[in-house]
């Protein structure tokens, strides 16, 4: 598209390599590609993709198979990630790929996060218009491939995946970890980001800032400069104290609870984050010598989505559909207490959410005069998010407790919808 000052420039980019070996190779090989040839490259979600569907029959009917929908005349896969452009900010690509008459084929479609969903449809509808024209040629000896990244987790299988869809699956879950961690930030005390916002407009006298632990660590931080804020000290507690729109993601593993708290005012984001997903669950470094310390963070605003779905974790897994996904009043409350029984009559799916840590987190937003309606989501680690919450039995009638797979490239999409809609005032689309 024609460049628009300030503004990123959705564009498609296809690349085509000749390749005898099977999709999940290539799939493979192509995120392994996209992480190490892209800066700050962080896989968001791997799945399945249909290239094309089956044309209607002389009759003019479509063929379906046993759910009633068109069966797929080519498989393919789909790679959502991020990762930082020239232009410095982080973008989201989406790649398409299928194999077609011996070729690899790669269309890589990358915009704003921002924009994404608006786009959505239109490169949905370019990657299905690739066609090859003729078979490639590829030699015996040719060792020729898609890409020459090789898979970072030496190509293991996900083997309870496998077994539920019927068809090797891989093993995405090293990305996942990879991409928990939200960012280098300043180390700052719950007492001294409190302080901060009461010290907005504020001037201390001599006599006032002697003896003060958390005024000691303000200064300490440069937030605090000859009695008064400074500069980036002033902007940070204008956000905390006049911010329109706020974000804050709620988490709890075991008996911990913590938070990010996002404070939305023009184009940037003041962010305030204890451990999330990557630090409590899968022990990875925070603060070596205070764990409770806050990662502060002044980003720009159209970079909160991303860190916000890399705290909770969000990241590459084979999102299986669990049975029973209705469960009993209390189930689930007991489980997320600690140790629970498992459901009964479980399939190999639930049984393996069941018994992974759990990192509970929940999804709230507001503006001036608007409160989002609160989402719940369990983090089941390499079975991915599941959405909680209550729908009908349609055996009793009666609202039961539900637990639903999510895909973490919908996360990603929610977190951004969400955070919009405080910020522009709209309803949300994405529930």
């Amino acid at each position: 598209m024609p460049p628009i000052e300030g503004e990123f420039t959705p564009n498609v980019v296809v690349t085509v390599n000749p390749f005898s070996g099977s999709l999940r190779d290539f799939c493979q090989r192509a995120v392994s590609g996209i992480v190490a040839s892209l800066v700050e490259g962080r896989i968001v979600d791997v799945d399945d993709w249909t290239y094309r569907f089956e044309q209607p029959g002389q009759d003019g009917r479509t063929p379906v198979d046993g759910r009633g929908l068109p069966p797929a005349r080519h498989a393919g896969r789909v790679v959502e990630y991020t990762h930082r452009a020239p232009v410095g900010r982080t973008v989201s690509g989406v790649d398409y790929l299928v194999l077609i008459e011996g070729w690899a084929i790669q269309i890589s479609t990358t915009t704003s996060i921002q924009t994404r969903q608006l786009f959505e449809d239109d490169f949905v509808a370019i990657a299905r218009s690739v066609t090859a024209l003729h078979a490639a040629e590829i030699p015996e000896s040719s060792s020729e491939t898609a890409t020459d990244a090789a898979p970072a987790n030496g190509g293991m299988l996900d083997a309870v995946a496998t077994r539920a869809r019927k068809a090797e699956s891989e093993d995405y879950s090293f990305y996942q970890a990879a991409g928990s961690w939200i960012g280098e930030g300043t180390w700052m005390s719950g007492a001294a980001i409190a302080r901060m916002g009461e010290l907005e407009d504020s001037v201390l006298g001599r006599l006032a800032t002697g003896g003060d632990a958390v005024l000691d660590e303000l200064r300490e931080l440069g937030v605090l400069e000859g009695g008064r804020l400074s500069e980036i000290g002033d902007v940070m507690a204008t956000a905390l104290n006049n911010a329109p729109a706020r974000l804050r993601l709620t988490g709890r593993f075991l008996d911990a609870e913590t938070t990010l708290q996002a404070f939305a005012i023009g184009d940037l984001a003041l962010v305030a984050a204890e451990q999330g997903y990557g630090p409590r669950v899968l022990n990875q470094p925070w603060n070596a010598d205070d764990p409770k310390l806050f990662n502060v963070q002044l980003i720009p605003l159209s970079e909160l989505s991303s860190r916000a779905s890399r705290w909770a974790g969000a990241g590459p897994a084979w999102n299986l559909h669990v049975a029973p996904f209705l469960l009993e009043p209390g189930q689930l409350d007991e489980r997320f207490a600690g140790e629970a029984p498992l459901p009964g009559g479980a399939d190999e799916v639930m049984d393996q959410v069941w018994n992974q840590p759990w990192f509970v987190w929940q999804i709230e937003a507001e503006d001036e005069v608007t409160e989002i309606e609160q989402m719940t989501y369990v983090n089941a680690g390499v079975r991915g998010n599941y959405r909680i919450g209550l729908m009908e039995d349609p055996g009793t009638g009666a609202d039961k407790p539900a637990m639903w797979a999510t895909d973490s490239s919908f996360i990603l999409r929610q977190l951004e919808d969400v955070l919009q809609a405080v910020v522009f005032g709209r309803e949300v689309q994405l529930r």
